[in-house]
């Protein structure tokens, strides 16, 4: 025992040796990567000399009803290892301090007064070894060392739970009360600010601000930390936020770290919708469409009792679960405005199988109909006459539809409508005596009508209580710049006999595409005059051109062809535990979308690479294989290095076919988001079984934010060609 003690006792000499040396030059202390992890379990250690150092003031308090003889003992190794530990804490509370991050007033005190608290307890160890006449001394330095031990206690609970969070039982919470939530609430406040709340201000508050970030108060959240700004309003993929959300959970940048409550998908893609919207803080809900997405996946995290308290109240009863589930297909959606609404909304989809008896179907849902959708639909007058029996309608989109001025008399019956949506339709000038006779109209949308400028004004002028949106009005002398041509194909997984076909809105526009992957020239590329024929993976750049125009952006469109079919598909190394799957998404032709690599579309791989075994049920002529992948610079997601393709009729005896190393991103694509794919050409070959392997990136190269880490392989489809 008296070993032990000793070897305690010098332990503790050289540790208080240490923390006087290091409290002295602090400012030029830089500590290594092991000292930060050691200084990281000062949380874990710091409770047992606290509790320690109470027992020895309660022993010394009622030492008289102890035995003498056992008290001596049990007391001076309690001191001993009292010592040892709070001066290792201590020790370990300085590493801590090194990285920053906490609110530096509160910080110094909580350091100074734990480190002379720890200093106290090695004296108090002196004095009684070495001096054990000295019982006055020994209560002289005992009392007022533990005062310090409470009060640098005190500072480190409010590092770490905030100022007053002790007391907090006693004089009460002084936070402001919670927002009640109404419509009239910000979306931010609503439900973006709880998320943040949930899952970021424990590390970024006035006392522990790490990365010198306070999300605490709008102001300084606006202001961002030593990064700067933690979001760029209207570019999601470029905000640091969530950037750090998207890295790996292992990462260091990772936010938030490693072993804190991570968001979940729906967090993660609330907050990348509000940014990608344009991050307003300000704007309510009541500003916000019922049909807006974002308002959509927003009050999925109101409360229910807030949310009650938003939605409108409708006097109808709801329809019938099974009616509404009759009244959809493929062509035509109709669902509830909200998640306890009776109010349903109608969408219907393709102009070429648009069917005016299926407005007669939906008078099935006359009452709860609220907002009918007939966006690029070829409504002609005859059916606004159906369209009237909706009589609770409060929103009406009819843009490039075939009806006019006769026809929008119809819509007069319609007592609730609030918006008319009849953009790109021949309605002119003579309808402001109809827009003058609607009850409580409100909004109007105009714009590509036959109504002039200057007759817009007018209708403004007279129908001061209505909004007419007119859009944007050109200079007649201005050259304007050409949407980029769009694809007709639902899907971008072709059969054989499928070809693609491109379309532009405006009329006069020529389409001008390459399929070798060079960017099309507005006058010498190849004219689309037809649908065009691929054969395996192709990538068609696009642009539009018209006289007197600009031309328009380059437009990519990623094509495959579904090829043979493997019978089956089966993994040869594991995929990264939080972006597993079955093999059998590797040939489902179902595609991922880049932006949402946590889509169960997607295998992800870091640790190791990719490899994976195909069968067929029997030998099969295969003469390529295109690969498709996700291409997220900014998220760690990179080109494969190597990409193999093996061949056999024995699964265990395959010969490489082909080996490839594509090309890496380079600086210039550190923002890229976008699916890209690779294709491996070799000689036909005739096999049951086919191999195939993706080498992920070691080292991220040195002007990648994680340069020196592993880089992701993200995988949805293969596509087996002859």
């Amino acid at each position: 025992m008296k070993l032990f003690q000793r070897i305690l006792s010098n332990l503790s000499f050289f540790i208080a040796a240490m923390l006087l040396f290091l409290l002295f030059f602090q400012n030029k202390v830089v500590l290594p990567a092991v000292l930060q992890t050691v200084g990281r379990m000062h949380p874990l250690l710091l409770h047992l000399p606290i509790g320690l150092f109470v027992l020895v003031f309660i022993l010394w308090l009622f030492k008289k009803n102890i035995e003498e003889n056992s008290f001596e003992k049990i007391f001076l190794l309690l001191l001993h290892v009292v010592a040892f530990t709070a001066l290792l804490t201590a020790l370990m509370g300085f590493f801590l301090s090194k990285e920053g991050g906490y609110e530096e007033t509160i910080l110094n005190r909580h350091k100074l007064l734990g480190v002379l608290a720890a200093i106290l307890a090695f004296i108090l160890l002196l004095v009684y070894k070495y001096a054990p006449a000295s019982k006055k001394i020994f209560s002289i330095i005992l009392f007022p060392a533990t005062a310090v031990l409470l009060a640098g206690s005190h500072f480190g609970s409010n590092l770490t739970r905030g100022v007053g969070y002790v007391w907090q039982p006693v004089f009460g919470n002084k936070e402001k009360p919670a927002e009640a939530i109404t419509d009239s609430s910000a979306l931010f406040t609503a439900a973006i600010l709880p998320v943040l709340k949930t899952k970021c201000f424990s590390c970024h508050n006035e006392t522990k601000a790490k990365g010198k970030l306070v999300m605490t108060s709008v102001e300084k959240l606006l202001a961002g930390g030593k990064g700067g700004p933690i979001w760029k309003a209207g570019d999601a993929l470029n905000s640091h936020i969530i950037q750090n959300i998207n890295l790996p959970e292992d990462d260091k940048k990772h936010m938030p770290p490693q072993g804190k409550p991570q968001l979940t998908t729906e967090e993660a893609q609330l907050l990348f919708t509000w940014i990608q919207s344009g991050a307003d803080i300000k704007k309510q809900l009541r500003e916000y469409e019922q049909t807006d997405s974002l308002k959509i996946m927003a009050m999925n995290f109101v409360s229910s009792s807030a949310t009650e308290s938003i939605e409108k109240e409708y006097p109808f009863a709801a329809a019938s679960a099974s009616v509404i589930e009759k009244l959809n297909d493929p062509f035509c959606v109709v669902f509830p405005v909200s998640q306890k609404s009776p109010a349903l909304q109608a969408n219907f989809f393709i102009r070429e199988k648009y069917n005016p008896k299926k407005l007669d179907e939906l008078l099935k849902v006359k009452e709860q109909l609220v907002i009918l959708n007939l966006d690029n639909m070829p409504v002609a007058d005859a059916e606004l006459v159906t369209i009237s029996k909706f009589s609770n309608l409060e929103k009406i989109v009819l843009n490039n539809s075939n009806i006019t001025n006769k026809g929008l008399a119809e819509l007069l019956k319609l007592k609730n409508l609030q918006t008319l949506s009849i953009a790109g339709t021949k309605i002119n000038k003579d309808a402001a005596g109809v827009f003058n006779q609607f009850e409580n109209l409100k909004e109007v949308f105009i714009w590509n009508t036959e109504i002039k400028a200057s007759e817009s004004l007018q209708l403004k002028m007279g129908n001061k209580k209505i909004v007419f949106n007119t859009g944007y009005i050109p200079d007649e002398k201005e050259m304007l710049v050409l949407t980029p041509p769009t694809i007709k194909n639902e899907t971008f997984i072709l059969t054989p006999a499928e070809k693609i076909e491109m379309k532009h809105q405006v009329p006069g526009v020529v389409i001008r595409y390459t399929t070798d992957g060079t960017v099309p020239d507005s006058t010498t590329a190849t004219l689309y005059k037809e649908p065009v024929s691929i054969s395996g993976y192709t990538m068609i750049k696009a642009r539009a051109v018209k006289e007197g125009w600009l031309s328009s952006p380059v437009a990519e469109f990623l094509f495959f062809t579904k090829g043979i079919q493997p019978q089956k598909a089966e993994l040869l190394t594991e995929p990264n535990k939080r972006h597993q799957g079955d093999a059998a998404i590797l040939i489902d032709g179902k595609k991922g979308t880049a932006e949402n690599f946590n889509d169960i579309a997607w295998l992800g791989f870091r640790e190791q690479p990719f490899a994976a075994l195909f069968y067929f049920d029997k030998p099969q002529s295969i003469s390529s294989v295109s690969i498709s992948y996700n291409k997220d610079v900014p998220s760690y997601l990179m080109p494969p290095t190597e990409v193999e393709v093996w061949g056999g009729n024995e699964k265990n005896k395959l010969r490489l076919l082909k080996k490839i190393m594509p090309p890496q991103a380079t600086k210039e694509e550190q923002n890229t988001v976008k699916i890209e794919a690779v294709k491996l050409n070799f000689a036909p070959s005739s096999f049951s079984y086919y191999k195939v392997v993706a080498k992920n990136i070691k080292k991220l190269p040195a002007w990648h934010p994680g340069k020196g880490d592993s880089g992701w392989f993200f995988i949805d489809e293969l596509f087996f060609n002859e």
